[in-house]
């Protein structure tokens, strides 16, 4: 067989069989329902990915929710009620089913004729061929193609029975020829395919070049009647041309964060693109600044009757944990956002950020931010993997390189080097997202050379690999601030890398940073047209010692977290109770009973049902072998929030010192039913007459 034979039967064979998979046992578990919706309704379009998370889908209400998320990222116009997209999709499939299936005992759909039917929808003209003493019956489709899908502005399909037998099936130039196209009663002499084009042409010019090559842009060889090799391949991309547009994205943010949100938003996902970037403030403490943008037609608001006023409401998660997976920090915000008509324009024509920062030790982290909007229940997920580097006072470092797109002067009241988000000082950048610029853009060149002075110096450099194109000798500002400006003038488009390179008085290097930079040929780039700014307060007494605290308990550093936690309670005086019932754990910890009480009994009668309050006085008379005090906070500490082994196991011990067997008979079964591996607990439970093997709830 020739190479050319052999390719084509390959190509064709891809295409004839697009459903040849193999066999899946995850669809024998489907309904009936959801199995016609994935084998008939939507087998031609839906994307590979797709059916592969709706497989692993466990309930009905998940498969419900996939569909309906299906079809809505297939909508072509969300504002109105209708989908027309799917409108159109059934209308195809009940054509194929009416007209298309007649002369077989299938159904339309399962037909060579049905499917390119329900993937392309009417043909702009169709030419049938029946009653020809010289042909079989054929159909010649006509149709325009879309360029963007990879298809010829305008092309052929040609729909043939075998000798004149059966169900029209899809002709293949390459495997058929134009020989298969004539009765068996015709006679070719020669037996070639210029014979049979002869033939052809004198009954039909446009049957003969589709006989040859589906592409009308293509001339067809009628002088050597070799059929084209592109036809098998544009129908190969007419299969794959409804899933060339979609996002699955969606489907595989349900894989990774379905069980962070609610069902009400589990296929409900939209793309966004985010910035996070690191500036330290005046005491060392590293503040992550994040933004997250998203395009407008991912962004609604509710409206009141006189369209006045526009308002939605965001829920913001924040989780970092570490390299080995403990949680460092997790932090929900409720955010309000409230626009005028105008703001709401601006947010119609450009993407919407959201922007803030949060407080982190050095470390190296993955951070997660998960922004929910309630109006019409869709989340977006923004993620980094980040290093934090411990800032040192006597040795001078540059933190992140930031290429933004706007940097300004702002009034308010801000004091000098106070960090707020993409903030320092009085002096805002906006970071230019995914760092995409345009040719004769200005790059707003930002970082921070934390403990550097006066005396040192930033350089720097754009590059493409080892060539320098521009240099750039920066001073460094006050707070170690350096802002400077880049124009891309005289480029080209293309990949290119941003250094800067701090370097002392003397002129050595030490530090350096980089960052990957986009120079597109486009116009103009994407910038947020609206942005809505929160940030963490740091001049609150005691609030950023506080969150630093939490964090280094978090990652163990117990000595650490109990020193932030003692300067968070003396800066901050009355004004912040979490620090004191959070340093009362820690005293716990090592046992300072005595300092811990002296922390949480004058908390006692404002925060009556706070568990970390109750449960915290009843641990410190427990370590005092104050038994017949400590019992009653512990028992209320279960009231309050579902204990734990630590709490139960020392409310059981108390109340067996007690001599109160039935009460701590309970506790000690009820730990138990958390974690069974608790020999001690066990041999508790039988001193007291009772069974480990028959616990109580």
């Amino acid at each position: 067989m020739r190479p050319t034979t052999m390719l084509a039967l390959l190509l064709a064979v891809a295409v004839a069989f697009p459903l040849a998979a193999r066999a899946d046992d995850r669809v024998k578990k489907l309904s009936e329902e959801h199995r016609n919706w994935l084998e008939r309704d939507v087998v031609y379009i839906i994307t590979d990915r797709e059916k592969d998370v709706f497989l692993s889908l466990a309930t009905m209400e998940e498969r419900a929710r996939f569909i309906e998320a299906f079809w809505r990222k297939r909508d072509p116009n969300s504002a109105t009620p209708a989908n027309e997209y799917k409108d159109e999709h059934y209308r195809r499939i009940d054509h194929a089913n009416t007209f298309l299936g007649r002369e077989t005992f299938r159904e339309g759909w399962r037909t060579d004729r049905g499917r390119y039917y329900i993937l392309l929808g009417e043909p702009r003209e169709t030419q049938r061929f029946d009653g020809y003493s010289e042909l079989v019956s054929s159909e010649l489709w006509f149709y325009q193609g879309e360029p963007n899908l990879g298809l010829p502005s305008f092309f052929y399909l040609l729909f043939f029975k075998k000798n004149d037998f059966g169900e029209y099936r899809i002709y293949h130039p390459l495997i058929d020829g134009p020989q298969a196209l004539l009765n068996a009663s015709v006679n070719l002499q020669s037996g070639e395919n210029t014979e049979a084009i002869r033939s052809l042409r004198q009954i039909s010019p446009e049957l003969a070049a589709a006989s040859l090559s589906f592409d009308t842009s293509e001339p067809p060889d009628y002088i050597g009647g070799r059929p084209a090799l592109g036809t098998d391949i544009m129908l190969a991309r007419i299969e794959d041309s409804p899933k060339r547009a979609i996002r699955t994205d969606y489907a595989d943010a349900w894989l990774r964060y379905g069980n962070r949100v609610s069902a009400d938003y589990s296929f409900n996902f939209v793309p966004s693109r985010a910035s996070f970037v690191v500036v330290a403030e005046a005491s060392g403490t590293p503040l992550v600044h994040y933004s997250v943008e998203i395009d407008p037609q991912n962004f609604s608001m509710e409206t009141d009757e006189k369209q006045s006023k526009f308002y939605t409401t965001l829920d913001v998660t924040i989780e970092v944990k570490s390299r080995e997976g403990t949680l460092i920090l997790a932090n929900d915000k409720e955010v309000y956002i409230e626009l005028t008509p105008s703001q709401v324009q601006t947010i119609r024509a450009s993407p919407f950020a959201y922007q803030d920062n949060f407080p982190l030790v050095p470390g190296d982290y993955s951070i997660s931010v998960i922004l929910r909007n309630r109006v019409i229940h869709q989340y977006t997920v923004a993620e980094k993997e980040i290093s934090i580097p411990t800032p040192d006072p006597a040795a001078p470092a540059l933190m992140d390189l930031v290429l933004a797109f706007e940097s300004k002067s702002t009034m308010g009241d801000v004091a000098e080097g106070e960090v707020r988000t993409f903030q320092v000082g009085n002096m805002r950048f906006q970071p230019a997202s995914d760092n995409v610029f345009v040719i004769g853009d200005t790059v707003h060149l930002v970082t921070q050379a934390f403990a550097a002075t006066p005396a040192h110096k930033v350089v720097f450099e754009l590059a493409n690999g080892a060539e320098i194109l521009k240099t750039l000798e920066s001073p460094v500002g006050a707070h170690g601030m350096v802002f400077d400006h880049l124009m891309l003038e005289n480029m080209v488009g293309g990949n290119f890398e941003v250094r800067a390179r701090l370097l002392s008085p003397d002129g050595a290097e030490l530090s350096r940073r980089a960052a990957p930079i986009t120079v597109s040929p486009r116009s103009v780039a994407t910038r947020p047209g609206f942005i809505y700014r929160r940030g963490f307060n740091t001049r609150f007494p005691g609030l950023l010692q506080l969150v630093r605290g939490e964090q280094l308990w978090n990652l163990g550093r117990y000595d650490e977290a109990r020193a932030d936690l003692e300067r968070a309670v003396a800066a901050s005086g009355s004004n912040l109770p979490e620090a004191k019932w959070k340093l009362a754990n820690a005293y716990l910890r090592e046992k300072r009973a005595d300092d811990a009480l002296t922390l949480l009994r004058p908390l006692e009668a404002g925060f009556p049902d706070q568990y970390e309050v109750v449960s915290g006085l009843g641990f410190a008379q427990y370590i005092k072998g104050q038994c017949q005090d400590a019992v009653s906070y512990l028992d209320r500490a279960r009231q309050i929030r579902p204990p734990d082994t630590l709490l139960l196991n020392t409310s059981g011990d108390c109340h067996q010192q007690l001599g109160h067997a039935d009460q701590a008979r309970e506790a000690f079964s009820r730990s138990l039913e958390l974690d069974p591996e608790q020999p001690e607990v066990k041999e508790r439970i039988e001193a007291l007459g009772g069974s480990p093997d028959k616990t109580k709830s």
